[in-house]
C-alpha cells in the first residue's frame, strides 16, 4: 500500500537547497527570461497527447502531467489523454507519474504557429512484473487508489475475495479457508454486481460457501475495479456496488516473443502449497494465453490463548486459456474459457462441508476501436457459466449419534445438498465522440437459473428404541431453491463532456425489465405462501430506472475533486424470493428463513465526495458518503414452526421482508515521501448504519444499527525500496476497534477490536526472478474480524488463522 506514496511523489531536489524557496526563484527566474525573449511575443499554444503503459499499450488514466518544477499541469483522463492550455512558446521540460510506473520525461520546445503533441509510454516497476493491479473508482469511473502488482502478490492471497480487504472501505466475509465474501460499504452479496471479463458471475451455493469471485482463482487475475458506489450502471444491473475482474491480457500486437511464468510457496500455519504456471504468446494475428495452477491447504491454528484448531481443509485446481484474432488494424476477436474443481474444503461457519464445486465458463466477443471519427469503439460478448456444488454433513456434529442437548432426532443424520445455477448472458455497446462530447450507448442481458435439493435421513443404528425410522430412510426432501429463474434485460446511455480548464462531467440513465419465477416449488411452500399472503403467485415482473451524475475537477496541478449521486435498483435474488426452510447468510441466528416472492426492489441513492491532492513529498485522501436505502431486504419472525430435525435451529421460522437502511462514513488517508527510498502511509475508514423494520406479527417499528458494520479500521506502515527496485522490506500495523453497534434481532454479537503488525521482505536478484517471505500476524493474535460468520453448533465466530510465515518464489520470462 506504499508503492503508490513512492510513484506520485517527485524526488526532493538534491542540491540542498530549500525546494519551495528554489520553485519560487525558478519559477521567477523562467518568467523574466520568457518575457525577454523573442518567443514570449509569439503568444501560446496547448500541450495535447496521451499516456500509456510500455508493455500493454494500455491508457493511463489520472497520471500526473506536469512542467518541471511548477504548478502548471493537469491529470489524464480515461483514455490516458490530457490537455494543457495556454503554455508559452519555447523549450519545455514535462514530467509524467503516476502509481505503479516509472516516472518519464521529455524536452519539447513549443511552436507559438499551434498546438504540439507528446505521447509518453511509462514502465512498469520491475518487481511489479506479473501481479494483480486492484482500483477503486471514483464516482465517475476513473481509478482512485491502484494497490500495484507487487502489492497483491506481497499480500500472498489465496483467494480473490481475500485481496480485497486490502481497500479501504472493503472488507470480506470469513465462513471458511476459500470463498471469502466481499462486502462494500455495508453492502454484500447481489447488492454487489460482481463480472469477470464482462461475464456477470453469482454464487452456486444457497449457503454462499462460495462467493462470486471464488472461481477465479488471483493468480489468473490481470486487474479488479471496486466501485462502492450506484455509479457502475453500464456494467450490468442491480450494481449498488460493482466489482469487476480482468483476467490476464493477450500478447499485444509485433510481440512474437515466447513469455511465461511459473510461481509456488508455502504457508505454515494453514500449510498451504501452491504451484502455479503461465503460458502465452502470438504468431502473427492469432493470439494466445494459458494458465494452470493447483492449491492445497489444512487447519489452522488461530491466535491468542485459543487452544486447538479452525477446520480449514481445502483443495483447489483450475486451468483458464483465451485466444484472440485480429480481424483489423483495431478489431480483435476473442474466445475465452476455463474450468475449476474444487473440494473437499471445510466450511466451520456452514452446517454443512462442500463435498465439492464444478465450475466452468465459455466467452466470446468482438471489440474495435478507433481514434478518429463519430464511432469510436464498438464490443459485442456472450457468455456461459455453470457451477454445480455439492455438500453434505461429514465431520459435523449432526452426523454422528453423539447428544447434542436436547436432541431430537436422537440418532445420526446423513444431510446433503445438491445445487446447480446457469448464467447467460451477453452485452453491445458502442461509444461516441464529437468534439468535448463522448456518449456510451448499449445493452445487456443475463438469466440466472438456479436449483437446488436437500436430503436429511436417518444413518446410524444408535439409539435402537422403538417406533424409530429404520436407517437410510429419508425423513425430509425439499428444494432449497426450487429451479427457480431470474432475468434481467437492460439498456442504458452515458453523456460526457469535458469542460475547459479540467473539468468533467457525465450522466448516466438505465432502464431495466426483470422477470422472476419458479418452476418446481414444493407444495408446502405453496401452502406457507397462502396462509401468510392469501396467494401462491411465484411469478413476478419488474421495470427499474437507474441513474446517476458525476463532476470531476482538476483544481490544479496538485488537486482533483470528485463529486457524485446515483440511484441504483436491485432486484431480490433467488433466495430472498424462493427460500424454503434454509439458513440466511445475512444473519448470525442458525435458524430456518422463507423466500418472500413478493419482495419490492432496493434502491440506493447515494452522494460521494472525493478530494485528491498530490505534492513533493506528501499526497493526500478524503472520501466521504451517505446513502439510503429504500426498501432495504431483511427479515422478520414469523408465527411458522419449524420443521428442520435439527436441534441446533431455535423454535423460530424467519421471513424476508421489506425495510429501510441508511448509511454514512469514509476513508481517509496521508502518503508520506521520507527519503528516495522510505515512504509510509497512515489511513483510517469508519461506517455507521441503520436499518428499519416494519414487523408484520408484532406491527411495532423497529430500529437498530444494520447488519454487519464493519468497525473503525486504521492502518500505518513503512516501506523502504531500493532506487533500482531489486529489494524492498515493509512493515504494517492494521489496528482495528471494537464493534458495539450489533443487530440484535439477528443475533449478531459484539466483537473486541484488536491490533496486528505485518511484515515482508522482497527480493530480484537477477532479472525474472523473485523472492518474496514474509510474516502476517507477527505476534500470533487473537483476531476475529467483525463480519466473519458464527459456527453454528458453538455459536462462537470463525477466527483469523493465527502466524503465519510465508515463502514464494516465481520466474517470469
Amino acid at each position: 500500500m506504499f508503492n503508490e506514496a513512492r510513484n506520485r511523489i517527485r524526488r526532493r531536489p538534491n542540491d540542498g537547497s530549500h525546494p519551495a524557496q528554489m520553485r519560487s526563484f525558478r519559477a521567477l527566474a523562467a518568467a523574466i527570461l520568457l518575457a525577454a525573449s523573442p518567443a514570449a511575443a509569439f503568444g501560446q499554444a496547448a500541450v495535447t497527447g496521451r499516456v500509456l503503459e510500455s508493455e500493454t499499450g494500455n491508457p493511463i488514466p489520472n497520471a500526473s502531467v506536469h512542467f518541471h518544477q511548477t504548478a502548471q499541469g493537469t491529470l489524464t483522463g480515461p483514455g490516458g489523454e490530457y490537455s494543457i492550455p495556454e503554455v508559452p512558446a519555447g523549450e519545455h521540460t514535462i514530467e509524467v507519474h503516476a502509481l505503479g510506473y516509472r516516472t518519464a520525461t521529455r524536452t519539447l520546445t513549443i511552436s507559438p504557429s499551434g498546438a504540439s503533441g507528446i505521447d509518453f509510454e511509462l514502465d512498469v516497476r520491475p518487481i511489479e512484473l506479473g501481479g494483480i493491479q486492484v482500483s477503486v473508482l471514483m464516482p465517475d469511473l476513473q481509478p482512485h487508489v491502484d494497490l500495484a502488482s507487487r502489492e497483491i502478490r506481497e499480500s500472498n492471497p489465496k483467494d480473490s475475495g481475500q485481496l480485497l480487504r486490502n481497500l479501504a472501505g472493503v472488507d470480506a466475509v470469513r465462513r471458511g479457508p476459500l470463498g471469502l465474501d466481499p462486502v462494500v460499504r455495508g453492502l454484500r452479496e447481489t447488492e454487489i454486481g460482481t463480472y469477470l471479463d464482462g461475464a456477470r458471475l453469482f454464487p452456486a451455493g444457497p449457503a454462499r460457501m462460495d462467493s462470486p469471485l471464488t472461481h477465479l482463482d488471483p493468480s489468473s487475475v490481470e486487474s479488479i475495479e471496486v466501485v462502492t458506489g450506484p455509479y457502475a450502471l453500464t456494467w450490468g444491473a442491480g450494481n449498488l456496488s460493482a466489482i469487476r475482474v480482468v483476467s490476464a491480457n493477450l500478447p499485444r500486437r509485433g510481440d512474437e516473443t515466447l513469455h511465461g511464468s511459473f510461481a509456488t510457496g508455502y504457508d505454515t500455519n494453514i500449510e498451504a502449497s501452491e504451484v502455479a504456471g503461465t503460458l502465452a504468446g502470438r504468431r502473427g494475428p492469432i493470439s494466445l494465453w494459458t494458465h494452470g495452477v493447483w492449491r492445497n491447504g489444512s487447519d489452522y491454528e488461530p491466535g491468542g490463548p485459543v487452544l486447538g484448531t479452525v477446520p480449514g481443509d481445502f483443495r483447489s485446481s483450475a486451468g483458464r486459456g483465451k485466444i484472440g484474432v485480429d480481424v483489423g488494424d483495431n478489431s480483435l476477436l476473442t474466445f475465452s474459457g476455463g474450468y475449476q474443481d474444487q473440494g473437499p474444503v471445510d466450511y466451520p461457519g456452514r452446517l454443512l462441508t462442500a463435498d465439492f464445486f464444478h465450475a466452468s465458463n465459455l466467452a466470446a466477443g468482438f471489440e474495435t476501436t478507433r481514434n478518429e471519427g463519430l464511432l469510436r469503439s464498438l464490443e459485442i460478448s456472450a457468455y456461459y457459466n455453470a457451477v454445480s456444488h455439492g455438500m453434505h454433513n461429514e465431520g459435523k456434529p449432526t452426523r454422528n449419534s453423539v447428544p447434542m442437548g436436547s436432541r431430537m432426532p436422537p440418532f445420526g443424520l446423513d444431510i446433503r445438498v445438491d445445487s446447480e445455477i446457469q448464467v447467460r448472458g451477453g452485452r453491445a455497446a458502442f461509444e461516441l465522440a464529437r468534439g468535448p462530447w463522448t456518449a456510451s450507448i448499449g445493452g445487456d442481458v443475463y438469466s440466472a437459473v438456479r436449483d437446488a435439493r436437500r436430503t436429511i435421513a436417518r444413518l446410524t443404528e444408535e439409539p435402537a428404541m422403538m417406533a424409530m425410522p429404520p436407517v437410510g430412510m429419508v425423513l425430509f426432501d425439499n428444494r432449497l431453491w426450487p429451479d427457480a429463474t431470474i432475468t434481467d434485460v437492460g439498456l442504458y446511455g452515458r453523456l460526457a463532456r469535458n469542460l475547459a480548464s479540467g473539468i468533467r462531467l457525465t450522466g448516466t440513465l438505465r432502464l431495466d425489465r426483470v422477470s422472476a419465477d419458479a418452476a418446481s416449488p414444493d407444495s408446502e411452500f405453496l401452502e406457507f405462501l397462502q396462509r401468510v399472503d392469501g396467494s401462491d403467485e411465484l411469478a413476478r415482473t419488474e421495470t427499474n430506472v437507474s441513474a446517476a451524475t458525476t463532476a470531476s475537477f482538476v483544481l490544479n496541478a496538485n488537486w482533483a475533486l470528485s463529486v457524485g449521486l446515483g440511484s441504483a435498483v436491485r432486484t431480490a435474488d433467488a433466495t430472498e424470493r424462493y427460500s424454503d426452510h434454509l439458513s440466511a447468510t445475512k444473519s448470525q441466528t442458525a435458524a430456518e428463513f422463507m423466500g418472500n416472492p413478493g419482495l419490492r426492489p432496493e434502491r440506493s441513492t447515494q452522494a460521494d465526495i472525493w478530494l485528491e491532492g498530490s505534492y513533493a513529498q506528501v499526497g493526500y485522501h478524503l472520501n466521504l458518503f451517505g446513502r439510503r436505502v429504500s426498501d432495504y431486504i431483511t427479515f422478520e419472525r414469523t408465527e411458522e414452526d419449524k420443521r428442520l430435525p435439527l436441534p441446533i435451529f431455535p423454535p423460530v421460522v424467519y421471513r424476508y421482508v421489506n425495510g429501510n437502511a441508511n448509511f454514512f462514513g469514509g476513508e481517509a488517508d496521508i502518503r508520506l515521501g521520507l527519503t528516495n527510498t522510505l515512504t509510509g502511509e497512515i489511513g483510517t475508514s469508519y461506517l455507521w448504519g441503520e436499518q428499519t423494520l416494519f414487523p408484520a406479527v408484532s406491527g411495532a417499528e423497529v430500529t437498530e444499527p444494520a447488519f454487519g458494520l464493519a468497525p473503525i479500521t486504521n492502518h500505518a506502515g513503512l516501506r523502504y525500496e531500493d532506487v533500482a527496485g531489486m529489494y524492498f522490506l515493509e512493515g504494517t500495523a492494521n489496528l482495528v476497534a471494537g464493534q458495539s453497534r450489533v443487530a440484535a434481532t439477528l443475533q449478531e454479537l459484539e466483537t473486541d477490536g484488536y491490533t496486528t503488525i505485518d511484515l515482508r521482505a522482497g527480493i530480484a536478484p537477477v532479472r525474472g526472478i523473485n523472492l518474496r517471505v514474509g510474516v502476517d500476524n507477527l505476534f500470533d493474535e487473537e483476531v476475529i474480524n467483525h463480519l466473519n460468520s458464527k459456527n453454528p453448533y458453538s455459536g462462537a465466530q470463525i477466527p483469523e488463522p493465527g502466524r503465519v510465515l510465508y515463502v514464494d518464489v516465481s520466474y517470469v520470462f
